[in-house]
């Protein structure tokens, strides 16, 4: 991305980006032509302040009437197709909810977008990262904790969960605690139902397991 122009609002902050991308010809005739398009996106925030992006996206339309492709557009990494936030504003907001204590709804604020908005896009990204091999690597310490996490006025759905925490630490003896997973229900049952979904490496490398003094941690669901 090339910087085009920078100018700052009211507690944000807008730049004007466009790509490097060459001109090209139609895959589908090989004729040139070429339009452009704003694509707005929220950014990082800098310092306290709301970061726009605005990429003039290059949209090629092929000149000759007969094509049947009539138009294709620019892709680029850090705006995906019809996205409202930036990759690099999802990565921060779903590194905040990893390891500050914050909430969707306060990080939505910084980014100035709906918390559906930063909700739907943070979902995908933790589901990404969730997924990836060794994410448990390395966990010799498991702590389990159980909490209600909906407030009184929601009475549908189950309110109790059970937290999985690696509590491992590090040469120097420092605790880098970490959210694993996070169940719905708050006994015995669940806890060894998500250790029967791990591998046997992951399990057998389990050296202390702290456990919440909560009775239904101890015992099975019937």
């Amino acid at each position: 991305m090339h910087v085009l122009d920078v100018r700052s609002g009211h507690l944000k902050l807008m730049i004007t980006v466009e790509t490097d991308a060459d001109v090209t010809g139609c895959p589908a005739c090989g004729r040139p032509g070429t339009n452009r398009r704003r694509v707005v996106a929220a950014d990082a925030p800098r310092f306290g302040e709301s970061v726009l992006i605005i990429w003039l996206k290059r949209i090629w339309r092929c000149a000759e009437p007969g094509c049947p492709r009539q138009s294709w557009s620019e892709t680029h990494e850090l705006i995906a197709p019809r996205a409202a936030l930036t990759s690099r504003a999802i990565g921060w907001a779903v590194d905040a909810l990893s390891h500050d204590d914050t909430t969707v709804s306060a990080l939505a604020r910084h980014l100035c977008v709906g918390w559906h908005t930063l909700w739907r896009a943070a979902r995908a990204e933790a589901a990404q990262r969730i997924s990836r091999p060794g994410r448990l690597e390395g966990v010799k310490t498991l702590g389990v904790d159980e909490h209600i996490w909906r407030p009184g006025r929601f009475r549908t759905g189950e309110r109790a969960v059970t937290s999985m925490v690696d509590l491992t630490r590090d040469a120097d003896g420092r605790l880098h605690a970490r959210l694993l997973d996070v169940r719905p229900g708050r006994s015995g049952t669940v806890y060894a139902g998500w250790l029967g979904e791990q591998t046997a490496e992951f399990v057998g490398a389990i050296e202390h397991a702290a456990l919440d003094p909560f009775p239904g941690l101890r015992q099975r669901d019937p």
